[in-house]
């Protein structure tokens, strides 16, 4: 059985495959275990894309580590000739048609220098978002830039997506769409949300990320360093329009209107007068409002001369009635 038919064995199982190098360069396969899954739901643990504060994410560099069994010095990304790029789409929908939409997101690749026989990615998202698997039950469809390789996909968890793609020749993909995703947008999608869906370099355990060639050669491990620390941008799926804020403005206090009632009463002054002998009252939850509304004198402090200016209010108000009633 040849490479390609071990590997498809592996992906027509429920099982995820992992790949690593030996030291001699042969490709091993492995299925995944409870520790696999273990590892890369650590990682799910510190999604990116999860903040969930309508923000955009950036691509986090400082996740790289340079892989231990490449056994050489510190590989600098300067070194690169090209300009490799990846990137998810960034998509904009009018509010009338987002919520509940379903939106097909492209990862695609331009620039690539070297020829790569294997791939590992890790696709984090925001996990308002659902992920809408294809007819083969996997939550990614492979693109056109990676005809000729065989690919399989999990959803790791919800937020995370494993995508591999293994070839038995090394294939230079200068441009193309290396695979899709689609995400149905919440219902409650409202104007100026925004879903964050991006790469985070992971290595589960078995063999970390990668974007390389079997043979490892020092152009190939240039080009991987470049492309997992300045070659990366996220994307996001957006709701198009200002996101709107509810601001609660407190009913300006009525003068004298010490309980809050609605009306200037006896009651008030009573209430007032025991405030400012500092009797408690305990009967009475004071608010900031019932406090200026207490505030007679407006000297900015509660006193018995507050009570007595009201007093005499509510007496003026008396006679002014019952002169109108004579």
């Amino acid at each position: 059985m040849n490479l390609k038919k071990k590997i498809a064995a592996f992906l027509s199982s429920a099982l995820i495959i992992g790949a690593a190098f030996a030291a001699s360069g042969v490709f091993l396969l492995f299925s995944v275990t409870a520790e696999y899954r273990a590892a890369d739901a650590a990682d799910a643990a510190d999604n990116p894309c999860n903040k969930q504060d309508d923000k955009e994410v950036p691509y986090d560099r400082t996740r790289w580590v340079q892989p231990a069994e490449w056994n050489c010095a510190a590989v600098d990304p300067r070194d690169y000739p090209g300009g490799i790029m990846l990137f998810a789409d960034k998509i904009g929908l009018e509010p009338e048609y987002g919520a509940g939409k379903t939106q097909r997101i492209y990862v695609s690749i331009v620039g690539a220098e070297e020829p790569v026989n294997f791939i590992k990615l890790h696709l984090f998202y925001d996990t308002r978002l659902t992920v809408k698997c294809n007819s083969a039950g996997e939550p990614v469809t492979a693109g056109k830039g990676v005809t000729g390789f065989t690919t399989g996909s999990a959803l790791i968890e919800e937020g995370q997506i494993a995508f591999y793609a293994v070839s038995d020749e090394a294939v230079r993909i200068d441009r193309g769409c290396v695979f899709t995703v689609d995400f149905t947008v919440p219902e409650s999608a409202a104007p100026g949300d925004l879903y964050p869906i991006g790469f985070a370099y992971v290595d589960d355990g078995i063999v970390s990320d990668c974007f390389i060639s079997s043979d490892r050669n020092e152009a190939a491990k240039i080009q991987m360093t470049y492309l997992f620390t300045k070659g990366i941008n996220n994307g996001y799926i957006k709701i198009l329009g200002e996101k709107q804020t509810t601001t609660t403005t407190a009913a300006e206090p009525l003068w004298g209107d010490v309980d809050c009632s609605g009306d200037i009463t006896l009651a008030d002054a009573v209430l007032l007068y025991r405030i400012g002998a500092e009797d408690p009252c305990d009967d009475v939850e004071l608010t900031e409002q019932h406090i200026a509304a207490a505030d007679c004198d407006s000297d900015n402090a509660i006193t018995l001369l507050d009570a007595a200016k009201l007093l005499s209010y509510l007496q003026a108000e008396g006679a002014g009635q019952d002169a109108e009633s004579d």
